[in-house]
């Protein structure tokens, strides 16, 4: 075979792999899949047991404990509590363990502020960029929240839950039709650390009939379009639970 020849075929065989695509990743095997269900299955019960309080704040976190009574290994539940670590709703005490991290109100006014800032650049890039599609689930997340609105307001004890998913799946319909994906992952990390907050305004406070007012308000200026107002009411239902927990001494000073 000539030199012309063999760098006809080398080119040949290049385009071939070109048409295929690039190479395909290797497959997972059930073993790795297992494990990584695993880890996500115990990662969003703490999550969620946290959220709660069923694991109250500053509380330990007993590995021997935990991994009995979630049936999982050590190694799955460390990398559960790491990405717990990294939502900022627990903490590594170096050689003592982990425990669930501490509420106060000078992490409310921080969280809160952060909340603000973030929550309100999204909603003006919604109302910018949003189209039909946006209005439409906004309007359905809006009546939904209403529903669970005047449930939470007859027993905010035990409706609070359905409350909370309510208020979320609105929450993130306001913000849907901003296109960063970062934004929207911080703001996922502040709006469930900001639940444990609102979950203690909400449930020992007096009873939030005025967040529907202030929701339907944000949601009225959403629906105009007009981003000055939505900020500016937006801001102000944000600061709610930090004004709800310190007027009425829910929570001390760090």
């Amino acid at each position: 075979m000539t030199q012309q020849d063999q760098a006809f075929l080398t080119r040949l065989v290049a385009s071939a792999r070109l048409a295929e695509g690039p190479l395909a990743e290797p497959d997972v095997g059930p073993k790795e899949k297992k494990t990584a269900t695993a880890i996500e299955s115990t990662y969003a019960t703490l999550r969620d047991r946290i959220l709660r309080g069923s694991h109250p704040q500053g509380s330990r976190l007993h590995l021997e404990t935990l991994k009995s009574s979630l049936g999982v290994s050590g190694s799955t539940l460390r990398e559960a509590l790491t990405r717990l670590i990294g939502d900022r709703l627990v903490v590594a005490e170096g050689q003592k363990g982990f425990k669930v991290a501490p509420m106060s109100l000078c992490d409310l006014d921080d969280l809160t502020s952060a909340r603000i800032t973030l929550e309100t650049t999204a909603i003006v890039e919604s109302i910018n960029l949003g189209g039909g599609d946006w209005e439409d689930q906004l309007v359905i997340s809006f009546r939904r929240l209403a529903r669970a609105q005047e449930r939470v307001e007859a027993n905010p004890g035990e409706a609070f839950d359905a409350w909370e998913a309510r208020n979320q799946e609105f929450h993130n319909a306001l913000m849907a039709a901003s296109p960063s994906k970062w934004l929207a992952n911080f703001r996922e990390i502040l709006f469930h650390n900001s639940e444990r907050y609102r979950r203690l305004s909400g449930t020992q406070g007096p009873i939030p009939v005025e967040v529907h007012e202030e929701h339907k308000t944000i949601f009225e200026a959403a629906i105009a379009r007009d981003a000055n107002q939505a900020v500016l009411v937006l801001s102000q239902h944000i600061r709610r639970s930090a004004n709800v927990i310190r007027a009425n001494g829910l929570l001390r000073e760090a």
